[in-house]
């Protein structure tokens, strides 16, 4: 990954200055040396503009902001959103809540700080695919619900708002990976999967569905929880039908709408995970027109109003 992101940098530098995106690398937006996050401005878009928080995906264990500077540089081009793209504290050395823990201080620093950079912190939209969008919808219902989290209850208490959030073939449930046996897209190599990344981040010990770990299975408080104290962001979601995280998409779907949470899933005959990245292929390219239009109305839905 070091090495295919070293032959991209340059490629990425040549996109940036086509695109006419700046982008402002390493800012701490915690205490530990691994809570940094790249700004990607671009400076064609309107102020204030709407702003995503990206959290990159990798089974909670791999990848970096580095590895998805590519999505980030997409999102402020396509979307015209100021981004901000994280990095976050990995399995197995750190497990459960850290990478959740940084995920809410990232938010909760965005959401003071986004407006100096030009981004109105009432038009937040949470996005990332697979782990990330298991931290995304975490972020997401921090907001909305009333959780015990220390963690969770700073994101709650923002003055910030969330309008939207995208959850991108999100594993949704870390523990339970014997769940994976009744499902359809599942093989014996994506149960062995599910087993190494609830051992990884809970530990041994804690890879059963509790109580004290909700959060790591932020698709049971939708589920088992009931309805969010505070209005709850419009859910996109894409997925392929042979993907690992396609019956967790589904799950998303219902509990949206049991909880008359306005959400759009899209399904992708025969793709595989992370298919979004294939960018010459038609699926990839549907799923990137789709997710920019969502931005698009989105933000457009909760503009500002315009003074006389």
């Amino acid at each position: 990954m070091k090495i295919a992101t070293a032959m991209t940098e340059q490629i990425s530098r040549a996109r940036l200055l086509r695109d006419n995106i700046e982008v402002i690398r390493n800012l701490s937006y915690g205490p530990h040396p691994f809570n940094k996050l790249d700004v990607y401005r671009p400076q064609f878009a309107a102020r204030p503009m709407p702003v995503l928080l990206y959290i990159h995906g990798g089974a909670f264990s791999l990848c970096s902001k580095d590895t998805h500077r590519g999505i980030a540089r997409a999102s402020a081009w396509g979307g015209q959103y100021l981004v901000f793209n994280i990095d976050y504290r990995l399995a197995p050395r750190f497990k459960f809540p850290c990478a959740h823990e940084d995920a809410c201080a990232a938010f909760n620093w965005v959401a003071e700080n986004c407006a100096s950079f030009g981004g109105d912190p009432q038009r937040i939209v949470v996005a990332g695919e697979s782990a990330g969008g298991n931290l995304a919808l975490s972020v997401a219902i921090a907001a909305s619900y009333k959780r015990p989290e220390s963690w969770a209850k700073k994101v709650y208490n923002a003055k910030a708002k969330i309008i939207g959030v995208k959850p991108i073939m999100p594993y949704l449930q870390v523990t339970n990976a014997a769940r994976q046996n009744n499902n359809p897209g599942a093989g014996w190599l994506a149960l062995r999967a599910a087993r190494d990344i609830a051992k990884a981040y809970l530990g041994s010990s804690l890879v059963q569905p509790s109580a004290l770990i909700m959060m790591a299975d932020p698709i049971r408080v939708l589920e088992e929880c009931g309805a969010p104290d505070k209005p709850f962001p419009a859910v996109f979601s894409g997925v392929g039908t042979w993907d690992l995280c396609c019956e967790d998409v589904q799950r998303l779907e219902a509990a949206c709408g049991r909880l008359g949470i306005p959400a759009e899933m899209h399904y992708y005959p025969r793709e595989i995970h992370a298919f979004h990245v294939f960018a010459w292929r038609e699926n990839s390219r549907l799923y990137w027109s789709k997710a920019f239009a969502f931005l698009r109305k989105t933000a457009a839905a909760h503009a500002p109003a315009l003074s006389v």
